[in-house]
């Protein structure tokens, strides 16, 4: 077997799969090898912890990126919540301060 041409795949696999989870564009299979490239005893040691590292930089992302869209969330749903309370207190202005409202 040929080590070096081993070695060599194994580092332009796992390049491979940090290259597309750096841009974004990236799938299941993708985040799959990198944690399957992380297998301490399987692959050699300085990989797998290379694989590791980025596994666990992917996983913080993903996680960054899941509290952003709820937090996204909470702020639409916030939103509508003071659109509604501003509509009811224009409609309360015009029931009760009909002089106040303005004149088309």
């Amino acid at each position: 077997m040929d080590f070096e041409r081993y070695y060599l795949d194994l580092f332009d696999m796992l390049n491979s799969c940090c290259k597309k989870i750096a841009s974004g564009k990236y799938d299941k299979a993708d985040s799959e090898r990198l944690f399957e490239l992380s297998k301490k005893g399987r692959y050699p040691s300085i990989l797998a912890e290379l694989a590791e590292s980025f596994g666990m930089m992917l996983v913080k992302v993903e996680a960054r990126e899941f509290e952003k869209s709820q937090m996204i969330e909470e702020l639409g749903a916030a939103k509508a919540r003071l659109e509604g309370y501003s509509q009811k207190l224009e409609t309360l202005i015009e029931e009760y301060c009909p002089e106040q409202s303005p004149t088309d």
